[in-house]
């Protein structure tokens, strides 16, 4: 009976061994395959930037312009000390259990883990709030869109914040004193994830970035880096 438990436990982790390599080489295929091969950035446009903590991904956009105004949705008084309101946020949506207790991949719990993996509705839009950022080399990229893609952008976010009944975001505390999460909508799962979320919407908008990007490298590879600076 051991010796048949054993073969059962090997079996299982080879089967198991298989599909997280499969999965890995279709990241790193999806990620290397292009969408909207075409586009070219502007000369002239709305200075974005694509960012990256190592584990998620989000696009940084100003909070006001004169093609959209996210103050309706993102109000001053949502923080609890309003004057750290910036003039810029840094938006991602993913699943709340990885949002809210790891920040980076050491956080990560099994339970919020394998929720992940399976799937969950239980999702967050995450805002932090900046001001005047600047790109840096390996964890924030410049992006300059167009009018016409920068609407399509924000059409798009927008579209994942859950509102009440009074048509108003629902926003609860972050990590800290610039940032919030907000009740969010959609269906993460290890196929659409975090990143997944971040390079769909680009896609959405016409921008070139990679077919699948599960994880941020893959996401972040479409956009090349700032010159060394010190920070």
């Amino acid at each position: 009976m051991a010796t048949t438990a054993l073969k059962i436990l090997k079996r299982s982790a080879f089967a198991l061994g298989t599909i997280i390599a499969l999965y890995l080489l279709a990241a790193l295929g999806g990620s290397l395959l292009p969408v909207n091969q075409s586009w070219q950035s502007p000369d002239d446009g709305i200075e974005l930037f694509i960012e990256t903590n190592g584990l998620h991904s989000g696009i940084i956009m100003p909070i006001w312009s004169d093609v959209h105004d996210w103050t309706p949705l993102i109000r001053p008084e949502d923080l609890q000390d309003p004057s750290r309101y910036g003039s810029h946020i840094l938006v991602g949506w993913g699943h709340a259990g990885v949002y809210r207790h790891a920040r980076e991949w050491t956080g990560l719990r099994p339970a919020d883990a394998l929720s992940a993996i399976v799937g969950s509705d239980d999702v967050l839009v995450h805002v932090y709030h900046l001001n005047y950022p600047q790109a840096y080399p390996y964890y924030r990229r410049r992006l300059i869109v167009s009018e016409a893609e920068y609407r399509k952008i924000a059409t798009a976010i927008e579209a994942r914040f859950a509102l009440d009944d009074h048509y108003r975001s629902q926003p609860s505390p972050g990590y800290g004193k610039d940032d919030l999460f907000y009740q969010a909508s959609g269906h993460y799962n290890a196929f659409y994830t975090c990143n997944n979320w971040t390079g769909d919407v680009l896609q959405q908008a016409g921008i070139r970035t990679g077919r699948w990007t599960p994880f941020q490298g893959g996401v972040m590879r479409w956009f090349p880096k700032a010159p060394n600076r010190s920070q």
